[in-house]
């Protein structure tokens, strides 16, 4: 709801604490103005009620003691700075007046409002000046001998009893201001951190053959139904690919026998018959089946490499020999797709390898090369020594890895990003790279290099 409110890339402790902090100052002004206004009518009331008052206690004392006993109270009076007092005649003329420096700016109006035509008759107004921020609360009243009292009080008591409870609002407000806070640090403690493992389990889940789960200790019950909803999930999911590679290494299994009976008699229907479009389709069928027991053949091997259970028939190998000869077999596949296929140059080297297993799995490496880098583009096959193994690497200028893909590549059945549709494969060749490498003590990876493309690289120790 209020996602277009803050940048992108804001941390979300900084937007809930930037959102409570708003609401709180919002609340705070609007609680003031309220205050304010409350406060200044009471206030106003008061004064109005002190004036009336002051202005009968005043009118008797000048009845009972004439104006100078009125002056000796007026004298005595503790609130003499914002008191005035005012005696005039019916027709406005000043007989006495007692007024502070601080109300002298006030325009006192020579007349009353109303008539004041009988003694007691009062008139009540407001004053107020350019020149003077307060106001001046005025009452006029008509004594016995016909002359008009007037007394006057400005608002500035008011105006300080307004101001102390404006600090004591505005101390409250911010006390206020810190509690609300309170929700930010139960948020990043119980939702955020929370959150944050979640990312880290996720990242590490995409490790293959990772048992990771979702952690979400002192998160909020939500947060942990979430947690255990994931896990049971991931699971189920691990226990079905398990079953799936069960089935399929099963499948493997128990048709590699049946493939090689068919293709035995198909072989020899080959051979015997003298129809030559029977001949043209047993041949046909003889290479589907040749597919066919080379995807199960590879299933195979993936599975006995993933146990390390790979028969390996070692013999000693010129690594140089066997990538010589590979670069040139290769070549002319390469120049078709107007590809640069290059051999790097290195120490002769020998390693007790299964000859056959090894040149399979640069294969594979050699024909993603091949596959995914764009026309006139460059792949290069070089080696290196190892401590008493060797380091095999195929580079090329292709469109490279994305960077979540660098590891899940190596998983059965999986394809990367860059494989267009109309690229054949199931997503088997770098599993069986993998397979092999692993079966001989080694390993393979792959990265992507500086200024595009990517490196992939079997490592094989010495024997």
């Amino acid at each position: 709801m209020f996602s277009k409110l803050w940048p992108e890339r804001l941390p979300s402790p900084w937007r809930l604490a930037l959102l409570m902090g708003l609401i709180v100052i919002v609340n705070i002004l609007l609680i003031l103005t309220f205050v304010r206004i409350a406060v200044s009518q009471d206030m106003r009331l008061v004064d109005r009620s002190r004036v009336t008052d002051d202005l009968i206690e005043y009118s008797v004392l000048y009845t009972n003691g004439g104006l100078n006993g009125m002056k000796k109270v007026f004298h005595a009076s503790q609130h003499i700075d914002w008191n005035a007092l005012r005696l005039t005649t019916a027709y406005g003329k000043v007989i006495h007046e007692e007024i502070p420096a601080e109300m002298k700016g006030f325009p006192w109006p020579e007349q009353t409002v109303k008539f004041l035509l009988e003694a007691g008759d009062m008139d009540l107004m407001e004053i107020s000046s350019p020149d003077q921020p307060l106001r001046l609360h005025l009452g006029a009243i008509r004594l016995w001998d016909g002359n008009t009292l007037w007394f006057g009080r400005s608002d500035i008591q008011a105006r300080r009893h307004l101001a102390n409870i404006e600090r004591h609002l505005w101390f409250a407000g911010l006390t206020a201001a810190l509690i609300s806070f309170l929700p930010v640090v139960w948020y990043m403690h119980d939702v955020l951190r929370p959150i944050q493992s979640f990312i880290v389990s996720a990242e590490r889940m995409r490790v293959p053959g990772s048992n990771t789960r979702l952690r979400a200790p002192g998160a909020i019950p939500e947060l942990k139904a979430l947690a255990n909803v994931v896990n049971t999930g991931l699971d189920q999911i691990r226990a079905l690919t398990r079953e799936l590679q069960s089935t399929n290494d099963f499948l493997a299994h128990e048709l590699r026998t049946p493939l090689a009976r068919v293709r035995g008699n198909l072989e020899h229907f080959h051979d015997q018959t003298d129809n030559e479009m029977a001949r043209e389709a047993a041949a046909r069928s003889l290479e589907e089946i040749d597919r066919a027991t080379q995807l199960v053949q590879t299933l195979l091997t993936i599975r006995a490499g993933d146990h390390v259970a790979l028969r390996l028939h070692r013999q000693v190998t010129s690594l140089d020999g066997l990538l010589s000869s590979l670069v040139e077999l290769f070549i002319p596949a390469a120049e078709d797709r107007r590809l640069t296929l290059t051999l790097g140059t290195g120490l002769s080297l020998t390693l007790n390898v299964d000859r056959e297993l090894l040149t399979q799995a640069v294969s594979n490496l050699l024909d993603n090369a091949l596959a995914y880098t764009h026309a006139g583009g460059e792949v290069k096959v070089s080696w290196m020594g190892e401590g008493t193994g060797a380091v095999i690497t195929v580079e090329d200028t292709g469109p490279g890895l994305h960077p979540e893909e660098l590891e899940v590549i190596w998983d059965r059945y999986v394809r990367g990003s860059a494989a267009r549709p109309k690229t054949s494969g199931m997503g088997l060749g770098l599993s069986l790279v993998r397979s092999i490498a692993m079966a001989h003590g080694g390993n393979a990876g792959g990265q992507n290099r500086e200024g595009g493309g990517a490196t992939f690289w079997i490592y094989i120790p010495g024997a």
